[in-house]
């Protein structure tokens, strides 16, 4: 193992933030259409979802769900080596590592997690709701930009049940009710054409290493022979 390889699996190893930041790409997928998504990552870069963000809270007077939206992201979670299982229980054994500075170059942004409980997130909520029926009364022009703004918020904010156990609560992913706080989530809002310089390593299932190894070979992938390749059961043996 060469000296920038031991560097950074020493970083890896730290527990409080990493100097390299994840991108899983198994979420309700299985095995083979989750390496092909992987593969197709690092030919093509990271898109940006199909779909607006969603920014979901409980509403503390109606006590009913409220959507707020954001623009559609690409999520990279600021996650240690060790603490990744938490992670992969939902979102599979297959992901990219990017380095942070890397992703800090390409415009992405930790995401603000919000107190759905707090006095002040819901005061902000209700003074939003004014400003936004007034702007729309007498101003459309700059209730157009005011969308826009919220729409930007969206995409880098997101609230949650801080009380809720992010290892027993994977039930409530769906809902997005869940302590998403453990993710140290980072979004970008742009499609990353991103280089084989700026990945740090692979994350594949064990019976996955050989076949990726030989995928990369024809050089199509932006990685290379210097390239960190991990198994995953690395994951739980830290």
């Amino acid at each position: 193992m060469n000296k920038n390889n031991q560097r950074l699996l020493a970083q890896l190893k730290q527990r409080f933030t990493s100097e390299v930041l994840w991108h899983f790409v198994s979420r309700n997928k299985d095995d083979v259409r989750s390496y092909n998504v992987l593969l197709s990552i690092l030919q093509s870069g990271l898109k940006v979802g199909e779909k607006n963000k969603e920014f979901k809270f409980l509403d503390a007077k109606t006590n009913q769900w409220v959507t707020l939206w954001g623009y559609p992201v690409s999520c990279l979670a600021d996650i240690p080596l060790k603490d990744l299982h938490i992670h992969a229980e939902r979102y599979g054994r297959f992901a990219i590592g990017f380095h942070k500075e890397s992703v800090i170059n390409s415009h992405f942004n930790p995401v603000l997690y919000i107190n759905q409980y707090s006095c002040l997130f819901h005061r902000f909520i209700e003074r939003r709701n004014e400003i936004e029926a007034y702007l729309n009364r007498v101003d459309k022009p700059m209730s157009d930009k005011f969308e826009e703004l919220l729409l930007l918020l969206g995409a880098i904010a997101k609230a949650g049940d801080l009380k809720a156990n992010p290892v027993n609560d994977a039930q409530r992913d769906e809902l997005q009710a869940n302590n998403f706080y453990y993710e140290r989530e980072w979004c970008g809002v742009y499609d990353w054409g991103f280089k084989k310089e700026d990945v740090a390593a692979v994350i594949l299932p064990d019976e996955y290493i050989a076949k990726f190894l030989a995928d990369r070979s024809p050089g199509n992938l932006k990685v290379d022979d210097t390239t960190v390749v991990l198994p995953f059961s690395m994951v739980y043996r830290l």
